[in-house]
């Protein structure tokens, strides 16, 4: 065999280093079981095959008279190929003998990368998610790391200006509105939060930074207002839409859906769970609503999304609606305990309304702004006649806060703002006086 020189054997224990390191890695992945395990396994093979032929060309290695596979392990004070003699009575034992030393006497600390903390803090925050926000987590985790060099590098290396660094150019490359730009920098703060816990690190790279610094490179995707709500001519639009196509096919249940959040500004989910034992004389009893399960595409009856019933009041215009509901079911012989059902006796999903919702406002040539902007618009009206925040809120199913932060708008039209302006100039006039 021939002797290596110096360059050789520097060159060899530095590829030799970095094959332990990988074997190391992805052993450590494997350990986690977040990743494909016989993707795993193939890789680990192939690298413990690269060790092996390293170790190969470093060290003789042979099969002796007496049926034995010899080969020589480092020995201080020895120049390769010789060193401390080891023999197996099989080649696969030999190989299996010469890995291991590799690995166990390899004292390199093998420090997670990025992702791997990034799953070791999912483990325990998947056990407080539902189904859908562990589908969003792993869904964002993908759009904003996955296949970048950022998940790969270990945490013990990133550092503010790492983190800076890949925020700023992950918002222009991908073009992040603040809101993603929040999730994104939320799931740094948290793995790294979770490495200083499990003390892989020590020090915070994150305890500088502020969402404020990212958040102004953004872009601004916010809607204008005109999409956020339905003016009164396009709410017209919307219910001689509603009354041509039932006329077209009265069955077709949806389409009641579209009118029932036209009139009461409820949830897709609430409206397709409604019973007709949750209508009474003076108010609907809202209590439920259908999930949609993304993760296994199952549906459920649950709870509202706040978790919390309310009362909706009762008037003539959602009474009529209700009673052609009743005949519609009578007539076309699909009599069920739900409202909105799917003419088998069961109940429809909330995005077959949603659905029917875009394709009506596609038909009329309006904007798609769903059923949420008729949830905004109800909302706005009612602010707008001087329906106090805490009664609007209550009607609509969400907090004070969400209503004034996402749900008022203005929805008056020019006219009622030049009558506003007059009567206010009339006044100051009439000071002067």
């Amino acid at each position: 065999m021939k002797k290596l020189d110096i360059c050789e054997i520097k060159v060899l224990n530095r590829t030799l280093r970095e094959q332990i390191r990988l074997v190391k890695s992805l052993i450590l992945d494997l350990e986690n079981g977040k990743i494909d395990s016989a993707y795993v396994q193939i890789m680990i093979e192939m690298n413990k095959n690269e060790i092996l032929k390293i170790h190969k060309r470093k060290f003789k290695y042979w099969q002796g008279k007496n049926g034995n596979w010899n080969t020589y392990f480092p020995q201080e004070n020895v120049e390769p190929p010789y060193g401390r003699l080891v023999s197996r009575v099989s080649q696969e034992r030999l190989d299996k003998a010469i890995i291991d030393y590799y690995i166990k006497e390899d004292k390199t600390i093998i420090v997670p990368t990025f992702r791997q903390m990034y799953e070791k803090w999912r483990e325990t925050k998947n056990l407080e998610l539902s189904d859908n926000s562990i589908l969003r987590y792993d869904s964002d985790y993908k759009r904003f790391f996955a296949n970048s060099d950022f998940e790969n590098l270990p945490i013990n290396q990133i550092n503010e200006n790492t983190i800076k660094k890949f925020m700023l150019e992950s918002i222009r490359k991908q073009n992040l509105c603040r809101e993603a730009c929040k999730k994104m920098f939320s799931c740094v703060k948290n793995t790294v939060k979770c490495a200083r816990i499990e003390k892989v690190i020590t020090d915070n790279p994150v305890e500088f930074l502020e969402l404020k610094q990212f958040t102004r490179h953004c872009v601004e995707n916010e809607k204008p207002i005109e999409e956020q709500v339905f003016n009164d001519s396009e709410l017209r639009m919307i219910q001689r839409g509603l009354d041509e196509l039932y006329g077209d096919k009265p069955e077709f249940i949806p389409r009641y859906g579209v009118e029932m959040s036209l009139l009461t500004g409820m949830r897709v989910g609430e409206i397709a769970s409604l019973k007709w034992e949750d209508i009474h004389d003076e108010y609907i009893y809202i209590h439920t609503s259908i999930k949609h399960n993304r993760l296994k595409n199952e549906f459920h009856v649950g709870a509202t999304k706040t978790k919390k019933s309310r009362q909706f009041p009762m008037c003539d215009e959602i009474e009529a609606l209700l009673k052609r509901i009743k005949n519609v079911q009578e007539e076309y012989g699909c009599v069920s305990e739900f409202v909105f059902t799917d003419g088998r006796g069961g109940y429809i999903n909330g995005q077959r309304i949603s659905d029917c919702m875009k394709r009506l406002t596609n038909y009329l040539g309006i904007h798609g702004g769903g059923i949420t902007a008729l949830r905004k618009t109800i909302n706005s009206n009612l602010r707008r006649n001087g329906v106090p925040v805490t009664t609007a809120a209550s009607m609509l199913g969400h907090t004070e806060e969400v209503n004034n932060k996402y749900y008022t708008y203005d929805t008056s039209n020019l006219s009622e703002k030049q009558k506003i302006i007059k009567d206010r100039n009339s006044k100051v006039t009439a000071l002067v006086g």
